[in-house]
């Protein structure tokens, strides 16, 4: 289900909506989440808000190593079932997203001083296909020698051999798959707004009286709900004090940084290697760039940044595993994401020590009945339909009745959907190459830019070498995404800011076209400063 009315997308149109009916459901934070509550929720029939108090997707959730994955490395705990749900939901999300989620191939190369031996190794990777259902192509063992044909990059000295095996990896960035889900429980009818922040919250017989605040404007704003939803990430405790809950987990925090470099390998591999501390890192593939990471920091406060150590360490990794023509240095770094990861220490447990370091990234959803608040702790994007799942029937147990869904409420459009699409691209004369990242980006509104184009065929060219956006795919994104910024645009709906460096993206005309096409000059609201 997808409107193809802008009008219902709108930021005005939504703050509306949030505050001129009581709600069923009011979900407060718009990370992945949130956003997959609220589209869950709203396809079961409630009536259901969802506000955030920057960005669809900019806290974590923009922070991500944008892979899909059921956790191969939490068999080294042991920790069998959550391996087997999380490739579950991985495997529902492949179907659900054919075009925007691409199986990869994953190399870890594995001698002296990592923890397990190639042929261990290969028998776990087998282990995580069965428990994945098969549902990827199989693992392979790989010799060093085969390693260093595959992948040149890779420094093989001290290579024994090594484990091929298939996770998947978002085509496009994760923040913009955040987007849709918030997007699509627009199209099932819940309110959504960005940049509304919630200032208080009052509970009565009737139910929530929660007090907003546009943070655009400045305008107090309110809004009634049967229940709350606290999906604030991070900031989950700070809503739990507010709204006087108390949740039996609690959080820890971990933070992690990747480094945006050139690129390492043009083969579409992921290459996988243990550090010093023998934790995992990788280098992932991120459009024409390579992505470096992560750290496993702890930390007590949640808003983090990348220091001169976080970037040491990690160019050192890299640079002792592989073999280039001259190491990455400081100065090759394009881009930097650092967030943090909300690890949920169950009742009775214990963050000390090395314990904390293997607290794996499953979630937890906690009901208050009596105050009607629902919080979802922990998590990650590959676990997110389960999350939608449980908080239906945390709902339920609210004393809502949501209603089983008439149809599967995730998942890109349907076939028809697509043929039409295609076919009114190929009237229009719309080169085949600009079908699948149009289609993949923007599902069924893909129409409406082939509409634009239709309407003016120069609307369809790419705004610069940089900018792989037409003016009328801009436009539509503009009508129906929420765009308050230029960075909202840059890092979030598209990865851009990742993959360029920031003052070649502030000199660029296509970049200075897009912010015309979106706020009517060419400078923008914002520039790009990171959140």
């Amino acid at each position: 289900m997808t409107s193809t009315d802008p009008g219902a997308a709108s930021r005005d149109r939504n703050l509306d909506r949030l505050v001129s009916r009581p709600l069923d459901v009011l979900v407060v934070g718009g990370g992945i989440n949130g956003a997959v509550s609220a589209l869950a929720l709203a396809a079961a029939g409630l009536r259901v808000g969802l506000v955030e108090r920057h960005d669809f997707g900019c806290g974590t959730s923009q922070e991500s190593s944008n892979m899909v994955w059921g956790g191969f490395k939490y068999l080294e705990g042991y920790e069998v079932r959550l391996v087997a749900k999380l490739c579950r939901s991985r495997n529902q999300l492949a179907r659900a997203y054919p075009t925007r989620l691409v199986e990869s191939r994953f190399l870890a190369a594995l001698g002296a001083g990592t923890p397990h031996p190639p042929w261990f190794a290969a028998l776990g990777a087998n282990a995580y296909w069965a428990l994945g259902q098969f549902a990827t192509r199989r693992p392979r063992h790989r010799p060093a020698s085969t390693i260093r044909r595959l992948e040149p990059a890779v420094d093989t000295a001290q290579v024994e051999g090594g484990v091929e095996y298939s996770d998947y990896l978002l085509a496009d960035n994760d923040a913009r798959f955040v987007s849709e889900f918030a997007l699509a429980a627009i199209d099932h009818g819940a309110a959504v707004a960005n940049r509304v922040e919630m200032a208080g919250a009052e509970r009565s017989a009737a139910g929530w009286r929660v007090g907003l605040r546009d943070v655009v404007s400045g305008a107090p704003l309110e809004a009634e709900a049967s229940v709350l939803v606290n999906t604030a990430g991070p900031e989950v405790p700070a809503l739990e004090e507010a709204t006087g809950t108390r949740n039996t987990n609690r959080l820890v925090y971990s933070k992690g940084v990747h480094l945006v470099v050139p690129q390492i390998t043009d083969s579409g591999r992921i290459l996988a290697f243990f550090d010093d501390q023998q934790r995992l890192f990788y280098v992932l593939p991120m459009a024409h760039r390579s992505v470096i990471g992560t750290t496993d920091t702890r930390v007590t406060d949640p808003q983090v940044e990348v220091t001169d150590e976080d970037r040491s360490f990690l160019l050192d990794q890299a640079n002792t595993r592989l073999e280039l023509d001259r190491p990455i240095t400081a100065g090759d770094v394009i881009a930097e994401r650092c967030g943090v990861r909300s690890l949920v220490v169950p009742p009775g447990g214990t963050s000390d020590g090395r314990e904390w370091t293997e607290l794996s990234r499953r979630h937890a959803v906690e009901v208050d009945r009596r105050r009607k608040v629902i919080s979802v702790l922990g998590g990650k994007l590959s676990d997110c339909l389960n999350v939608g799942s449980e908080v239906i029937e945390s709902a339920r147990q609210c004393g809502l009745r949501p209603m089983a869904a008439a149809r599967r409420w995730y998942g890109e459009p349907d076939l028809v959907d697509r043929h039409r699409f295609e076919d009114a691209a190929r009237a229009t004369g719309i080169e085949r190459s600009q079908w699948a990242p149009l289609w993949r980006r923007h599902g069924s509104r893909a129409l409406r830019i082939v509409d634009g184009i239709a309407e003016d065929p120069g609307a369809g060219q790419p705004l610069s070498d940089r900018v792989d956006y037409c003016q009328a795919e801009v436009a539509v994104m503009g009508e129906y995404e929420q765009i308050g910024d230029l960075d909202d645009f840059l890092r979030r709906r598209t990865f851009l800011a990742q993959v360029e460096r920031r003052e070649d993206l502030l000199a660029d005309p296509g970049v200075a076209k897009a912010a015309e096409i979106l706020f009517g000059k060419a400078d923008g609201p914002a520039d790009l400063s990171p959140r």
